[in-house]
């Protein structure tokens, strides 16, 4: 009779140690998808953050260059508009002096 209920102990013990390895194996399996899912989304996120960094980067670059490009812009014009006035005074002058003389 002891021999019996200890089969019959050594069985359930046996049967509740699958069950759990089962259990266990569930979990790991659903917990190993869980984290890989938020690993993927963390990497998504991620690459999101960096696309959006490196657009805010090239948009302060482009201003950057945008602005040096309006100073440089400025400044040829005006040196043309000088040049320009300059040989606008020497064509006046001569003819006003073509005029006095005829």
């Amino acid at each position: 009779m002891e021999l019996i209920r200890q089969i019959k102990e050594a069985e359930t013990t046996a049967k509740k140690m699958v069950e759990d390895a089962h259990k266990n194996a569930a979990f790991s399996i659903e917990n190993a998808g869980r984290q890989r899912t938020e690993r993927l989304s963390q990497a998504s996120q991620n690459r999101r953050q960096k696309i959006e960094n490196a657009q805010t980067e090239g948009q302060k670059q482009g201003l950057a260059e945008t602005e040096q490009l309006k100073a440089k812009s400025t400044q040829a014009q005006q040196q043309l508009e000088q040049k320009a006035n300059t040989k606008i005074e020497a064509a006046v002058s001569t003819v006003i002096d073509f005029i006095k003389k005829h």
